[in-house]
């Protein structure tokens, strides 16, 4: 499972390590994609494969389309080098505004990138009692 937040940085040819603690999970190759929220994901190959699947099943009308367009077709396999880095797209770069400094965020099943600047505007608009309420909802305590 990934969890904990590291901070690294990302040079002009957009090539940045992965945390270390990230790595064997991840393995050799896996997948950076468009996240949600202004971030990208990396999926461990089985747990890309699982969510391909899911998007596989959906019935075909034009939210679900969009949705399986917004995710495929910006899906990258990348693959470490020997100093356990990873160059990440362009394109994908430019969606993220990923620049220099970078966050990865463990969520469970993947791993989120951030631009540092961005994920510190998120959390500062995170409010502990939206928090509260949403965790009421779902039923879930602490």
């Amino acid at each position: 499972m990934f969890m904990g937040q590291y901070e690294h940085t990302i040079d002009t040819k957009g090539r940045t390590i992965i945390p270390a603690k990230y790595r064997e999970e991840l393995g050799e190759s896996f997948v950076v994609t468009r996240g949600l929220d202004g971030c990208l994901y990396l999926y461990p190959a089985p747990d890309w494969q699982e969510f391909v699947d899911k998007l596989k099943n959906l019935p075909s009308n034009l939210k679900n389309r969009q949705i399986q367009r917004q995710f495929l077709s910006k899906a990258m396999e990348v693959s470490l080098d020997k100093q356990g880095r990873i160059l990440i797209p362009a394109m994908l770069r430019e969606i993220a505004g990923l620049e220099k400094d970078i966050t990865f965020v463990g969520m469970m099943n993947h791993v989120e990138i951030w631009d540092k600047a961005r994920l510190e505007q998120e959390d500062v608009a995170e409010n502990a009692e939206l928090l509260e309420t949403a965790m009421d909802e779902l039923d879930i305590s602490l």
